[in-house]
């Protein structure tokens, strides 16, 4: 038998077009990234916003910028201070998205997106995020909200890495799990629920889509296509007509496959 200790660590994920970019012909502007580490995962998920031209290339730059910097920090530092590492990766991610926008001579908020980072280790999962979206954890077969989506002033208005305002909006929440789901708003419908005026995490989503994943592991399934195939299916595209990206990490006891 493994040693308590003796964990590894799996991340999988997937963004796909929405029908109303479908009928449109319109590219998916989500992204996901995902850096796996010994002792601990990072994900991010990101909403380029419909509005602006070049929101979905920004949704690309801020994920892959903010796990990449997680993974080099975490490499560096065994015991860093996760919070700050989620909004040092956060302010690199609106730099680079910054530089890009000055290279090809337009503003910023040409590349609006939203941002959400979810970093999972053997003591805590820590979760940045602006914007809408929403981010869940599991420990054992109880489901807990980690993250919801951020509030607005106006219908259909949501907060941007991009804006001037970004440190502000930056909302950072900590708990305990095996496993952490991350979604941009397109399907946060699935992993939450509004009940009384209040949301709270949809468990027969939830503990089913998790525990499939991991059993999909020893039959070497391929688990990022299994979640686009979910995203796909009419009971998912039925949530809304926007984008979809879903996107699991969780930890299981021993070595993997």
């Amino acid at each position: 038998m493994p040693e308590l200790n003796e964990r590894y660590y799996v991340a999988c994920g997937a963004s796909v077009a929405g029908t109303r970019h479908i009928r449109d012909q319109i590219p998916c502007e989500d992204a996901w990234a995902k850096a796996i580490l010994p002792g601990a995962l990072a994900i991010a998920v990101a909403d380029g916003l419909s509005s602006a031209e070049s929101g979905g290339k920004g949704a690309e730059i801020a994920v892959n910028t903010s796990v990449g910097t997680i993974a080099d920090a975490l490499m560096a530092d065994k015991d860093p201070d996760i919070s700050n590492l989620i909004r040092m990766a956060a302010g690199k991610g609106r730099e680079n998205i910054e530089r890009d926008a000055c290279l090809n001579g337009v503003e910023i908020s040409s590349y609006a997106t939203t941002l959400l980072v979810a970093v999972l280790t053997n003591e805590c999962v820590v979760c940045g995020h602006i914007g809408d979206g929403a981010c869940v954890t599991l420990s054992a077969d109880i489901a807990s909200v980690l993250s919801l989506p951020g509030p607005s002033e106006y219908a259909n208005e949501t907060a941007a890495l991009t804006g001037k305002n970004w440190e502000s909006q930056l909302r950072i929440s900590s708990g305990t799990g095996s496993a952490v789901i991350c979604a941009t708003d397109g399907c946060q419908g699935a992993i939450v629920r509004r009940d009384e005026g209040s949301f709270i995490p949809y468990n027969p989503f939830i503990v089913p889509l998790v525990r499939s994943l991991e059993s999909y592991i020893s039959e070497g399934r391929d688990l990022n296509l299994e979640i686009s195939d979910l995203l796909t299916s009419s009971r998912m595209q039925a949530l809304s007509s926007d984008d979809m990206t879903l996107a699991v990490g969780f930890c299981l006891p021993g070595e993997p496959f």
